[in-house]
């Protein structure tokens, strides 16, 4: 098995009810529907159009532009962040390595080549790169993730004119995301994650990334634990899409930054519950 293929297998295990989640695929697919980034950036607009007649019931461009763009955000930068969060570990995501399934939003990876860092077990392994440290790491990732991004991002505006700065503050929100709910899954050090995951959007912007918000975060305790809960900088609009909910705070995410403190408190809470014991025990942020 090569390093990067344990490492998709423990991204599998961070949900094993999701386990499609954080994990991509190697090698490019061979089924029907697949496509690579640089052709997925000319089918932004056909799927920003479908968009807005699924799931979508006021058909409206701004819930297709956030649906879209979400996708592939997580397509490029959510997974790998994870892969960074959970080993220190990244795969290429240069246009020419992904691929994507618009329908399923499935990642597929070009070939098993891995950056790690020098104190990694895979260092010296074929397909292996070492990055000096973990600070250069980011870098490779940010800088390839602010390239592939970029065109996306932009299709995605011409598409449906929404604003290019909310849709780069989600690339801030995918990565703040990653960094909570990772160690969560995970059981690791919420803390080193949170700094990590800061570290990650700080090195997106400094390639580029018109990042202008990075959200917020609300403290929540549980028993003697306190959590960290992130707040999106951009809303993904899932409420506009008229979600049957007994109550209207239930239409927004939890890290929604429209749902009040007190709602998102109680469900976070309700999350962790729901949690196994070694993740809310790895330290406090």
């Amino acid at each position: 098995m090569s390093a990067l293929a344990a490492t998709v297998e423990r991204l599998r295990g961070l949900r094993p009810a999701y386990p499609d989640t954080y994990a991509v695929r190697i090698g490019v697919p061979p089924e029907p529907g697949w496509r690579s980034l640089p052709e997925a950036a000319e089918d932004v607009a056909h799927w920003c159009a479908r968009a807005r007649e699924q799931d979508n019931p006021g058909r409206l461009a701004s819930v297709a532009a956030t649906s879209v763009a979400g996708t592939l955000v997580h397509a490029v930068l959510g997974r790998v962040s994870a892969a960074i969060l959970l080993e220190r570990r990244a795969w290429d995501v240069r246009p020419g390595r992904l691929w994507v399934h618009p329908d399923t939003g499935q990642v597929a990876v070009r070939d098993a080549s891995l950056l790690v860092l020098p104190d990694d077990a895979a260092a010296g392994d074929p397909g292996v790169e070492v990055v000096a440290d973990t600070a250069a790491l980011l870098d490779r990732v940010a800088g390839a993730a602010v390239a592939t991004l970029g065109p996306l991002l932009d299709a995605v505006r011409a598409a449906t004119r929404y604003g290019l700065v909310p849709l780069w503050n989600g690339v801030a929100d995918a990565a703040r995301g990653a960094a909570t709910y990772v160690p969560l899954y995970a059981g690791t050090d919420r803390e080193a994650s949170a700094e990590l995951g800061a570290a990650l959007v700080d090195a997106l912007t400094a390639h580029g990334a018109r990042i202008r918000h990075r959200g917020g975060t609300e403290s929540v305790q549980r028993g003697a634990d306190t959590f960290a809960v992130p707040v999106r900088a951009a809303c993904c609009l899932y409420y506009k899409t008229e979600p049957q909910v007994e109550r209207a705070s239930d239409a927004y995410c939890m890290t929604c930054p429209f749902l009040c403190s007190p709602d998102r408190r109680e469900r976070f809470a309700t999350f962790v519950d729901g949690l196994a014991p070694a993740a809310v025990t790895a330290g406090s942020p």
